[in-house]
Formats: C-alpha cells, structure tokens, sequence
C-alpha cells in the first residue's frame, strides 16, 4: 500500500493545503519487511519500529500519519538493517543467502519471492531483494523528513 510524502504549508499541520511531493507504492510492505528484517538480528529494534508504525496507525484520523519526529526515528531505526544482516552472516557480502536457508528466512521475511519461476542462483538473492526495499523506504522515508513534510498511509 502507497506511503505519501507531503509538504506541509508553512506554519500548518493540517494536509489540506499540502502537497504530495513523493510516494512509495509499496511503502507500507516495505516497512513490514524493514521490520521483519530487523528481527532477524535485533529483536527490540524491531518491536521500536512496530510501536512508531502501530501508534501512527491508532490515531483518531481516518489515515495513518508520520510526523516529523517519527520520521526521524524511523530513518534511524531502519538505517543500517543490510550491514546488520551481513555481519550477522544471514547473507555473504554479496547479499546471497545459503540456498539451505531459504525456506526459513521466508517464513520470516514476507516479501521473499521462492516460489516464481526462478533458478535457485536467483532464489539465494530474495533477502537481498527485501534488504534493497529497507533501504529504499530509509531513503523516502528521509527525503520526507528533509522535505519538511510528513509521510501518510491512507
């Protein structure tokens, strides 16, 4: 589901007068994976990001909303889970799981694709390919903060 970075009209908080100056389609699933990456190797890392994104999401709006400070803290949550998973040896340096651990990691990780029609060389790259969506919704997620804006999921 799509995350949107707006900007915010100066001295506003309401969208009203905002404009959407970015969006990641898959935002809300790459945050669930970001989580269940992080869980791999830093259980309580985890459980902080699930409480912002839990907390965003019990809000009395009809939309969940990512203010500033959220934002802040998810960029630095989120922020290094690929070096965390390599220097745990989940993956080489070259961001390729053993094909013995596959199946496992993908009742772990939503978002690893085994079961399209791929050779196995390929399937040893699934994690790397969700690890790549953390970083990407780090980056959004940053450029939403450096925007002055605010990050919603509707």
């Amino acid at each position: 589901m799509t995350l949107y970075a707006f900007r915010l009209a100066p001295d506003s908080s309401s969208l009203d007068d905002a404009e959407v100056v970015d969006q990641s389609r898959y935002g809300w699933e790459f945050l669930e994976q970001a989580i269940a990456l992080w869980r791999l190797v830093d259980p309580p890392r985890a459980e902080a990001i699930a409480m912002i994104k839990d907390r965003a999401s019990d809000s009395s709006d009809d939309y969940t909303r990512f203010g500033a400070a959220d934002l802040a803290e998810l960029v630095r949550l989120i922020d290094g889970v690929d070096d965390a998973i390599v220097a745990a040896g989940i993956v080489d340096r070259d961001w390729r799981v053993p094909p013995e651990h596959l199946d496992e990691l993908a009742r772990q990780v939503p978002g690893m694709d085994l079961t399209t029609e791929r050779s196995l060389e390929s399937k040893t790259h699934a994690l790397g390919e969700v690890m790549i969506n953390a970083v990407s919704l780090r980056n959004f997620l940053s450029d939403a903060l450096r925007a002055g804006g605010v990050v919603v999921h509707d």
